[in-house]
This record gives C-alpha cells, structure tokens and sequence, in this order.
C-alpha cells in the first residue's frame, strides 16, 4: 500500500539520492549517531515522532530512501551494492528477493514483540519479513468535485467524462491491474492471458480520462493536477496525505471502497542480506512491533494495523473508521496477490508499459 510515494522526475524514476533524517527535520532534536539506518520506504509513511522516538532511544539516526511504486523499489533491491538496511516489502516481492537470497530469513527468536502480532498477519508477510502495516485498494475522490461518491470500479474505470482528463491512476503493474480484473469478477493473480488482455482493453479505454499514472500522493505533492483531479486510484490512509497537499484547502479528498470488492494489501518490512546492521535492523523491527509503538505510527499515518495490542490502544473513532477497519463484508469481498510465475509478472509488466506509452504519446 500501499500510503506511497516519492520520485526524483515524480513518476517513472525513483529518488535514489534523497535521504532525509530527522536530524534535519527537527533541528530542535539534536541526534548525535555514529550510526544510522537506512529505510527504503513509501513516503509519509513512517511517523515523525516513531523516528524521534527511535533516536532518541538508540542514538541511531533514520534515513529514508523513497520509492512511489513497487517496481521501482524492485529496481532498488536487485542492485548489488543499494546500501539498503530495511526495506518495505509485500509477501510476493519478500519471496521473490528472498528466493533469491537477496533478503534475510526472519529470525523470531529475535523479535520479541512479534508475538502481539497474529499467526494470520505473519502469513501474510512469508518467512523473509514481518507484518506493518495494512488496508485496501480503493477510490480516493473529492467530495467538492462530485455528486456523488463513488460505488463501483466502474466510477473509475468507466467515467461518465470519458474525453475529460481528471483521473490519476499508478503505474505499478500489479495493482493498476487489480481494479479491472476486481471489476470484471476475475481473480487479481489471474495468469490467463484472455482475462490479463480484456483488464487492459478497460484501462486502454479509460486512458482518455487519465491525467497521469504518477502515483496521485507524488503528483499532487508536488500541485500537479491540483486543479483537473477528481478521483485517484488510491490505498486507505492516501486521503489523508491528500489532504495535506500543498494548494489544499480544507479535506475535500474522501476515500471509498467500490462494491465489488477490493485489494487486501499488508505491508512487511525485511532486512536485505547485505546490510552490515544487521543487529540494528532487528532491534528496529522489535521497536516498531512494540505495541505502543505500532499504535503510534498507525494513529499518525491513518493506517491499520495489525499489531492486535496496538489496535487496543488506538482511538476509538479510529478503531470504528470503516475506510480503515473495513466491516466483515467488505473484507470477505476482498483478493489479497499470490506469488506469479515469471512469465505472469512480464505479462502485467508489458501490459503497463503499453498503456503507459500510448498514454505519454497522446
């Protein structure tokens, strides 16, 4: 999800080079570290006072790398010498990198607070990381640009101003593919060549009203599109980074999830294998399992999570939120992504690079 987002062109390319430690975000906060580790993570989507938290218990300061897809992250992960100590994965990409004995094989023992979390979360993460955060796929939508809030995917897939640009989907090719198979009742890991072409006839058909496949927190981050956006394929917790977008007045960005169902997304966090802070790196995944902590960054962020004891400590409006807590029928309707063979994923690779290039020609 996942809350996601930053590149140094804001859209094909990730910003390899900006690392930003709280150090400089709160000179107030002095951090003397002889040492620090890196996180390749989405942006906004690790807590200000989680960081000074951390620093000011370890002395060890935070720097983050951004990425605003999975693919680029998965560009990051597959250079040799990325310099990466922990890294915001999902259960396909940790598998895939710890297949290949790119990222480290979590170690239990060494993570005390993990037991807050639920056999259930951890499954959903695979040996190779751990659980952090989680939510949904949906429709992030203006409230003072519409008539009505959206129901279906097909507000999004099938807008009424076809020839209108005003929407902002993503160009990571898993999930920008997950609304058209959702919609057309297929199963989000479909390998079937048939179903992957008629799921890119409808975005095919949709580019028309497409104002960019830059990730909607990166391109409105920077007042792209502030004044033509209407809707953004979006995860739960996007709103509210939305919402906080310079040019934005008030809290026009709402976020729904359509009828027919939706993604189940959990993001993990792994350690890659050649990180020489490697004791660091688990004394952090401890620290943020810790449930006051975990509850903490999710109260901050919006977020859910799936720390059961620091679900107790958050807020009751917020346990009660249904765009962050979905209700059982909603979760029932959900898919949640399964590992691909190879040529499943060069498939769903090709397919955006096609939308994408047409799209960028127009």
């Amino acid at each position: 999800m996942n809350n996601k987002k930053l590149g140094s062109s804001y859209g094909r390319r990730l910003v390899a080079a900006t690392l930003v430690s709280a150090s400089l975000l709160f000179p107030s906060t002095v951090v003397r570290a002889t040492q620090s580790l890196t996180l390749l993570n989405w942006e906004h989507y690790l807590s200000d006072a989680v960081i000074q938290r951390w620093e000011a218990e370890t002395g060890v300061a935070i720097q983050q790398i951004y990425f605003d897809s999975g693919d680029k992250r998965d560009e990051v992960l597959a250079t040799p010498d990325h310099q990466i100590d922990l890294v915001l994965t999902a259960l396909v990409s940790a598998y895939r990198f710890g297949s290949r004995s790119l990222l480290e094989p979590i170690n239990e023992a060494a993570l005390p607070n993990l037991r807050h979390v639920s056999q259930h979360w951890r499954d959903r993460c695979g040996s190779y990381s751990i659980p952090y955060l989680w939510g949904t796929l949906g429709i992030a939508y203006r409230a003072d640009r519409i008539d009505e809030p959206p129901q279906s995917w097909a507000d999004l897939l099938l807008p009424t101003r076809g020839d209108e640009p005003h929407i902002i989907m993503m160009e990571d090719h898993e999930d920008i593919l997950a609304a058209p198979l959702i919609y057309q009742q297929r199963s989000i890991n479909s390998s079937d060549n048939d179903e992957l072409k008629a799921a890119f006839e409808l975005l095919r058909a949709q580019a028309s009203a497409v104002l960019t496949y830059e990730y909607a927190i990166t391109s409105l981050g920077r007042q792209r599109y502030l004044d033509q956006a209407v809707m953004a394929l979006a995860y739960s917790g996007d709103q509210h980074v939305l919402n906080q977008a310079p040019g934005v007045d008030g809290a026009p960005w709402r976020y729904a999830v359509p009828e027919e169902g939706t993604l189940l997304w959990v993001d993990c966090l792994s350690i890659p294998t050649n990180t020489p802070n490697k004791a660091l790196a688990y004394r952090f995944l401890d620290f943020i399992s810790d449930p006051r902590i975990a509850a903490l960054n999710a109260a901050e962020l919006g977020v859910a999570t799936p720390n059961a004891a620091a679900r107790a400590l958050l807020p009751e409006a917020m346990r009660q939120d249904p765009t962050i807590y979905p209700p059982e029928d909603i979760l029932a309707r959900s898919q949640s992504f399964e590992p691909l063979p190879p040529h499943a994923t060069q498939t769903r690779r090709r397919i955006i690079s096609a939308l994408i290039n047409a799209h960028d020609a127009r």
